[in-house]
């Protein structure tokens, strides 16, 4: 990924609206890019702070840097969940698969014995 493609996903990841795929390429792209990341971090600070202007919080968090930090370990969570659940379910589909195969061969065998 490039850093035009990066700032431009910028947005999208402060809201939450990256696929998968396109949440793991920006965030290995921000990991290894400090210009993209400050980037980022500029425009998250922006958002969390009028978050809290918008919900008036008497108790306000001043350390975005941390929030940014929060919110980056929990895509990497999510990402990790999502290939889980994408390969439990290949996993399943497979076995599935195998498993219909086993009783049309039953089948087919049991037509032949009764031929």
């Amino acid at each position: 990924m490039d850093c035009r493609t990066a700032e431009g996903m910028v947005n999208k990841y402060i809201g939450h609206a990256l696929s998968v795929n396109e949440l793991e390429e920006f965030l290995e792209h921000i990991e290894n890019c400090s210009s993209c990341y400050d980037e980022l971090a500029t425009y998250f600070i922006v958002h969390k702070a009028m978050e809290q202007l918008d919900e008036k919080q008497e108790e306000s968090v001043l350390d975005f840097k941390g929030l940014l930090e929060e919110d980056i370990r929990k895509s990497r969570r999510y990402i990790r969940r999502k290939k889980f659940h994408r390969a439990v379910a290949a996993v399943a589909v497979c076995a599935l698969i195998a498993a219909l195969a086993v009783f049309l061969i039953f089948v087919i065998l049991e037509l032949k014995e009764g031929i």
